[in-house]
């Protein structure tokens, strides 16, 4: 059987010899995606008895340890819907996954079980069916009007970038600064130079001027730093590597936290991809609490 291709030129195929089906999809995501939602689906689903269906439940600031723990008598009870984690850098996917008969009778299945594991986890749990952290922010940013704008050292402008790949991300982000240098944490963020002389460019105090400094330039209510080192050098005994200072900054009160993201395993880019992610959960917890 063919499957037309309405996304390129080459077309996808299914063959099947007794039992076994192969099919055949042209490789370039862009065609093999949608062939194998809007084609391959509908073919495969002719020889289902029934519908299955999962929702995703998106957790942070738990271990994959801690989350098993806390539901495994839920995990161990639920069969239909079944309930799977998967640990992911630095959070935790829980797959809850129904079959029925029914699209409809799937839902009335994964509802229960969904609500029962936010109930359990907290504010650990910050999305249920969503893709990731910087798609629920700005989803909230927008919900209430807010802007954000970023101050990055350690992250070298990670933390934009992730904001920035998704669409719309224009509507509640103005700007932000790579303020890699101190020459350009005092010049352009207003960091005071006896702040950086008296506690270093890897501390509260220069974390919280940073944010402040990002909200006043690009004109945002929120503001959110990141100042640490990531290295694989340049660490001490007071500050090792991994040792990231977050500041978040919110119409001109100003809170920060310490991140202790070092580790034999943890690479420079991992710590950073880490100190991102931390900065976004903090976000969201800020903007939820206004």
């Amino acid at each position: 059987e063919v499957f037309v291709n309405d996304w390129g030129t080459a077309p996808g195929c299914a063959v099947t010899d007794g039992s076994t089906t192969l099919i055949m999809l042209p490789g370039p995501p862009s065609e093999c995606q949608p062939m194998m939602t809007e084609r391959v689906m509908p073919y495969l689903r002719r020889f289902g008895d029934g519908v299955i269906l999962s929702r995703l439940v998106r957790v942070f600031g738990l271990g994959e340890s801690a989350v098993e723990a806390r539901l495994r008598s839920l995990m161990e009870s639920s069969l239909n819907p079944s309930i799977a984690p998967y640990a992911k850098e630095g959070e935790v996917l829980l797959r809850v996954t129904a079959k029925a008969s029914s699209r409809e009778d799937c839902e009335t299945l994964l509802a229960p079980a969904v609500d029962a594991i936010v109930a359990e986890l907290g504010d650990a749990v910050y999305g249920v069916d969503v893709d990731s952290l910087e798609q629920v922010v700005l989803s909230e940013l927008k919900k209430r009007g807010l802007t954000l704008a970023t101050a990055e050292s350690c992250s070298g402008g990670l933390l934009s970038k992730r904001l920035t790949d998704l669409p719309g991300a224009s509507e509640v982000f103005p700007g932000g600064a790579v303020s890699y240098s101190n020459a350009v944490k005092t010049g352009l963020l207003g960091v005071p130079e006896e702040t950086l002389r008296a506690h270093g460019a890897v501390s509260s105090e220069t974390a919280a001027a940073m944010a402040l400094g990002a909200a006043r330039v690009f004109c945002a209510d929120l503001g959110v730093s990141l100042t640490g080192i990531a290295g694989p050098t340049g660490g001490s005994e007071e500050k090792p590597v991994g040792t990231v200072w977050c500041g978040i900054a919110c119409r001109g009160r100003v809170r920060t936290l310490r991140l202790d993201l070092g580790g034999p395993t943890r690479s420079r880019g991992l710590i950073r991809r880490l100190a991102t992610s931390h900065a976004l959960f903090e976000l969201l917890s800020e903007i939820k609490n206004l």
